[in-house]
């Protein structure tokens, strides 16, 4: 949930379904009954108009008009009868042919005005009308509640279904602000929780599957030498004492490899297990970074590499693990040497700014767009890159990556073919006591 979305929910008070409904059944009983009222006067308005008519035309000038029915928004919202009571004195004196005079008397069929009965009788139709619209939108208003309150708990039920089904990646509508747009929205929550779960469970175990795979493939050339070369030495193919000296130099080299692989693995799966003691204390990152690449110098020579000296000598103070640091810059250093290829330049520098940065850097043969994703797994070597006397594991950007990570830092990677690479470590600066 955003932000945004957080102060609504803290201004707005969630609304409560039981408070929704009662409002919403209240809302449409007083409106039903106002609107089938109003409709059922409105409808005895036009009868009586219709009456009055009538009466009208056949009583001619006899009697006195009948009063016009009132019907406006008065009447139609509170429900009064659009009957209105006429004079006290409506009757008027009439002669007969004979001279004598009587009175007439209003309600009694020879003026205008309904009586008793006739008003009964409006009435009676005006109730039927009004009880058949009361039902009938009574009905239309359950059809509605029925389908404005089931819907949400029909989504409901599909997503439950869709989640029990293991299909984490369907979404449940959450529209408004009450209990069902709550629960949906926790449903979809713990539905992307669960599915991104499962992804990273998937990802270590492939993972996992492919590091067991590159560990046979690492130990298995070097454990065929060995069965060779003791092969030889068991059934007396070596007596001569030069090739009895191959093969024992040959084992002892491959021993060697494997010691280091074995090693290299315990150190990575210390790192991956957080089992690894840092101690941690205040050192200058330009001198631990000097000294490294001073002590390849020899190993450099020997493979035609360049290697320059740091330029700065400038102290940059760090709190970490100085052996730690020291074998991340190794790693980085050895992986230089050993694939920049011939004459190549390697150069390193320490920026003290924030993040800290040491950076190696060669003028190699760069890393192909291909590989460079992939440089910082375990046993991920390029197949240029891959000769039958390579001694390294394949593990040493690796290591160097995690070891980074556990001092809160970060690794990164930069090359193009033909161009060089660029190795850049980054530390989070500390700031050391006075």
């Amino acid at each position: 949930m955003r932000p945004s979305e957080e102060l609504d929910m803290l201004i707005v008070p969630r609304a409560n379904v039981r408070v929704n409904l009662t409002v919403a059944i209240l809302l449409t009983v007083v409106l039903s009954w106002i609107i089938s009222g109003g409709v059922a006067n409105y409808y005895n308005y036009l009868n009586f108009r219709a009456f009055r008519q009538e009466m009208t035309k056949r009583s001619g000038d006899r009697l006195r008009p009948i009063p016009e029915p009132k019907f406006g928004l008065i009447e139609f919202l509170t429900g009064r009868p659009p009957i209105q009571r006429g004079p006290r004195n409506l009757h008027r004196t009439a002669s007969t042919d004979t001279g004598s005079r009587h009175s007439e008397t209003p309600g009694n069929g020879q003026t205008g005005l309904p009586t008793v009965r006739t008003r009964g009788f409006f009435e009676l139709r005006a109730l039927i009308l009004h009880l058949r619209l009361e039902f009938g939108l009574a009905a239309l208003a359950a059809a509605w509640l029925a389908r404005k309150f089931t819907k949400p708990l029909i989504q409901l039920a599909k997503g439950a279904d869709a989640f029990q089904a293991s299909n984490f990646d369907y979404h449940i509508p959450a529209r408004g602000r009450n209990e069902f747009a709550a629960v949906a929205t926790a449903m979809n929550e713990m539905a992307r929780q669960v599915s991104e779960q499962i992804h990273h469970l998937e990802s270590d175990a492939r993972r996992r599957r492919q590091f067991l795979a590159d560990v046979a493939h690492e130990l298995r050339s070097p454990v065929t030498t060995m069965e060779t070369m003791a092969g030889a030495l068991k059934d007396g193919l070596a007596e001569d004492p030069e090739r009895r000296k191959f093969a024992l130099s040959a084992l002892y080299v491959t021993s060697q490899r494997m010691r280091r692989l074995v090693q290299d693995l315990m150190e990575l799966a210390r790192v991956d297990l957080t089992e690894l003691p840092l101690n941690l204390t205040e050192i200058d990152l330009r001198e631990l970074a000097s000294s490294s690449i001073g002590s390849h110098e020899v190993e450099a020579k020997a493979v035609g590499i360049v290697l320059h000296p740091l330029d700065s000598t400038e102290p940059v103070k760090n709190i970490a693990d100085p052996d730690r640091i020291a074998q991340i810059l190794d790693n980085i250093i050895e992986n230089a040497i050993s694939y920049a290829g011939e004459w190549a330049e390697v150069r390193g520098s320490v920026d003290g700014a924030n993040p800290t940065r040491i950076i190696i850097s060669d003028t190699g043969k760069g890393i192909k767009s291909a590989d460079l994703p992939y440089v910082l797994d375990p046993f991920y070597r390029a197949d240029s890159a891959r000769t039958p006397d390579d001694c390294h594991s394949g593990l040493g950007l690796s290591i160097a990556c995690r070891l980074t990570e556990a001092h809160g830092g970060k690794l990164t990677i930069s090359s193009a073919e033909g161009q060089g690479t660029t190795v850049t470590i980054m530390l989070p600066a500390t700031d050391i006591p006075a």
